[in-house]
């Protein structure tokens, strides 16, 4: 949260109303004389920047509080209805859309299929015009607001700039350099923000899942699907590294020589922990229903299917240890389909954390498990939009 600030320019009032603006948005219901104290500012001051958040649309007056000896004080509230967010994870198999108001509230969820084989040349453009079509859809059956579609939130499952939004490189797809965040813009009228994947459902989980809680400031969230990805929440902000490529820890090497992986490496993390690997043991191809299909046979006792999933998990414990002996962040939540599976796979990644780091116990760091589910990354997209426009930086900024 920014720092109250006093004086009168542009940039200070900004940050006091952002400031104001994200008070609200956390206390759920909260007064301008409890704002007052909370933030050191004049009641005059916050009755002024209130009235304008009010003016824009931001914040709403919701009726009357509890009097602590005179008039009831005029309580406000973040004005959810004020506009919506888009958010997209663009999955491996599909892509899954989701709206939301200002709250992060979902509207609307969606699941698409892909049209077409993505190979050749043509490849990310066919996937983009796709993209721009479901968009177009979305904002045509959006709920009128006063502020209406706010921006568009992408997760992608590769490396990815930041802040540009290029994505560098897409495993999966062997797609490289492109440049759609502009295109996008251009064709919506929006802002558009594009991200690792991993990122995203970290801040997700951190705002709404696993890690919503008061005391969880530093939280890594593990992706583990078809790869492996992390995102870092340090001091309730996401750590993106020097060029926004942090966090790409499926493609650390577990075994020197070990299975080859799409990245040109040998032996990385995610071609032994992931649901792909589980899959690859079994002989099974990593396509739609894989999940379904794997918790079908769990559910019949499939003994085949309990034993790579306990692999698994005994190589997921490994990279957690690692994992905890560099970073030492309160919480790690595992997530994406592999957390579907966390019956099975608890026991063996708790037996490979102790058999390996048994002293572990005293970096007192909670593992757990996704309470988003399949939604996270695509919540953590909208959620990422509502943040920077909550952020209310002056236009020269």
């Amino acid at each position: 949260m920014n720092k109250p600030a006093s004086g009168d320019s542009s940039f200070l009032k900004n940050m006091n109303k952002s400031t104001l603006l994200n008070m609200v948005r956390a206390q759920r219901a909260v007064s301008r004389a409890e704002l007052a104290k909370r933030t050191k500012l004049t009641r005059a001051t916050v009755s002024a920047l209130v009235e304008e958040l009010i003016e824009e649309h931001l914040v709403v007056e919701t009726g009357t509080g509890e009097s602590s000896g005179g008039r009831k004080p005029v309580m406000l509230e973040l004005n959810a209805s004020a506009g919506c967010v888009i958010g997209i994870d663009l999955r491996v198999t599909n892509l899954l859309m989701l709206v939301t108001d200002m709250r992060g509230v979902v509207l609307k969820k969606q699941v698409i299929s892909y049209d077409s084989d993505p190979g050749g040349a043509a490849g990310p453009d066919r996937r983009l015009n796709q993209i721009i079509g479901v968009l177009e859809e979305a904002v045509i059956a959006l709920p009128e607001s006063p502020l209406g579609l706010i921006g568009v939130g992408v997760g992608i499952h590769g490396f990815v700039e930041y802040p540009s939004g290029r994505i560098a490189f897409m495993p999966h797809t062997g797609w490289k350099n492109l440049q759609w965040k502009s295109v996008l813009e251009e064709r919506l009228g929006v802002p558009v923000l594009i991200d690792n994947e991993a990122n995203l459902a970290a801040l997700g989980e951190w705002e709404y899942g696993a890690g919503a809680n008061p005391g969880c400031t530093n939280m890594l969230y593990l992706s583990v699907a078809g790869g492996i990805g992390a995102g870092l929440i340090l001091n309730g902000e996401l750590f993106r590294g020097g060029g926004g490529f942090a966090g790409e820890v499926g493609h650390t090497t577990l075994e020197t020589n070990g299975r080859p992986c799409s990245c040109g490496n040998k032996g990385c993390w995610e071609r032994y922990a992931s649901e792909q690997a589980v899959a690859g043991e079994l002989g099974l191809s990593y396509a739609p229903g894989i999940t379904e299909e794997l918790l079908r046979r769990m559910k019949e006792k499939d003994a085949e299917v309990l034993a790579a999933l306990q692999q698994a998990g005994a190589y997921l414990g490994i990279g957690i240890g690692n994992m905890m002996h560099t970073l030492n962040p309160q919480m790690i939540v595992i997530g994406g389909s592999m957390s579907r599976y966390a019956s099975w796979l608890h026991d063996s990644l708790q037996q490979s954390l102790q058999a390996r780091f048994s002293y572990l116990s005293s970096f007192r760091v909670q593992v757990d498990y996704s309470q988003l589910g399949e939604d996270g990354c695509a919540l953590g997209a909208a959620t990422s939009l509502i943040r920077e426009r909550l952020r209310l930086q002056p236009a020269n900024s």
